[in-house]
């Protein structure tokens, strides 16, 4: 393979002079059009793997395969910034010893070429390790290596790491190309903030699913046990009093109790399950979960307008989808309807979704009161604070109920990678 790292046509020579004056033009258009398509095929190389590698340890030793090949090194390295201890930890290594990856798999800061290294903003290279007093580390010694180049991992002024290449000959990377290796860096460091970007975010999903869950649980199935716990001990008094009638009578709202309760398990599961996926059809996913919703309830469902439902951004749509479930299980516990519609509209400036029943309607001021205390409904106002939305409630008693959410147009997803 092509040294594609390399200055073309660098001498020892050349590197040497090369920080105190620019180099000679050249006339050779071949040797600088050669220079150039390696370059770009570097960088190509790396985003490419950059960019196919589903998770962030897979994909820097991906690039690492690429770079020892493209910079015909021995050893190479790569180590990630740990803001809490200050400490650079390994995150992918190629052909290190057990030895060094074990003592070397934490470096503080300032400590060794690589602690040093990692405080510059542009590659630093060593011809001959031997006699560098930078390189002090027992372990990093005894790997027996001659020359050595760091490279910061960076991305919008913040340093998140290093990547270490290691030759056993002395002066491997006298000719090799500085400016390309920053590039590369700035790649990779653009890619670690983007990997961490995505698991925060995965992390905050995983979150708000489970306060999701926290609130169902809390709204039906945990109220449920409670009333079956007092429940049993009224059968075990009327059992202690012979009062058969009574017993065969609390049974009976034991059981329908029980019923409703896996009701709402069964229902649970199904709002998880018919979640819209990334790459599908939100307005498909929702119609699916208003069929399952209608079957398991017997309440008529309608979907009206769902095609302005394309306006929403992904997560905007994973809200609002949860949302309008939140408010269905409302409708199912509450309402005691026979039929719903969701009624999807625009204005220029939003999008808005109303959730209607025919049911028995409620007191609309508890639910448009921002402190009230019920869960399933304080979760509404919160998924709709995080879309910088609102949510609305009309309803009188025995006049049916209608929530309103109301989501921007065109909004860029919340907290969008850099």
């Amino acid at each position: 393979m092509s040294r594609s790292l390399y200055m073309v046509g660098m001498t020892k020579d050349d590197r040497a002079g090369e920080t105190e004056s620019p180099p000679a033009p050249s006339d050779d258009a071949g040797r600088t059009g050669a220079e150039s398509a390696d370059s770009l095929l570097a960088l190509q190389l790396v985003a490419s793997v950059v960019s196919r590698a589903p998770e962030l340890s897979r994909a820097l030793n991906a690039v690492l395969d690429r770079l020892l090949a493209l910079a015909t090194a021995d050893i190479g390295a790569i180590h990630l910034l740990d803001d809490a201890s200050g400490e650079l930890c390994l995150a992918a290594s190629r052909g290190l010893s057990e030895t060094f990856r074990v003592h070397e798999c934490r470096i503080p800061i300032g400590t060794c070429l690589c602690g040093l290294s990692v405080t510059m903003d542009e590659p630093l290279v060593v011809d001959d390790l031997a006699t560098d007093p930078r390189f002090s580390r027992t372990a990093c010694r005894e790997e027996c290596v001659g020359s050595w180049v760091g490279v910061p991992l960076r991305s919008r002024d913040r340093t998140l790491g290093i990547l270490t290449l290691y030759a056993r000959e002395c002066g491997a990377f006298q000719t090799i190309d500085r400016r390309l290796l920053t590039t590369i860096g700035d790649q990779l460091g653009v890619a670690v903030e983007n990997a961490r970007w995505y698991a925060a975010m995965r992390e905050s999903a995983v979150a708000e699913e489970r306060a999701a869950i926290a609130a169902e649980l809390h709204d039906g199935i945990a109220q449920s046990l409670a009333y079956l716990n007092v429940q049993t001990a009224r059968v075990q008094e009327l059992l202690e009093r012979g009062e058969t009638a009574g017993v065969r009578q609390e049974l009976a709202a034991v059981r329908e109790v029980i019923r409703d309760t896996y009701q709402d398990v069964r229902q649970l599961l199904v709002d998880f399950r018919n979640a819209p996926k990334e790459g599908g059809e939100f307005a498909s996913s929702l119609r699916a979960h208003l069929d399952t919703f209608g079957l398991r309830t017997a309440i008529k469902t309608d979907l009206v307008g769902d095609g302005v439902l394309r306006d929403l951004s992904l997560l905007q749509q994973a809200e609002v989808f949860r949302m309008i479930q939140e408010a269905l299980a409302n409708v199912r516990k509450h309402a005691k309807a026979s039929r719903v519609r969701v009624v999807c509209d625009r204005t220029p400036t939003i999008v808005e979704v109303r959730v209607e029943d025919d049911g028995c309607g409620c007191e609309s001021a508890r639910f448009n009161d921002p402190t009230g205390t019920h869960l399933g409904l304080a979760l509404l106002r919160e998924r709709a604070t995080r879309l910088r939305g609102t949510v609305q409630l009309t309803s009188t008693p025995g006049g049916g109920t209608t929530i309103v959410i109301g989501v921007p147009r065109g909004g860029d997803d919340e907290g969008s990678a850099p």
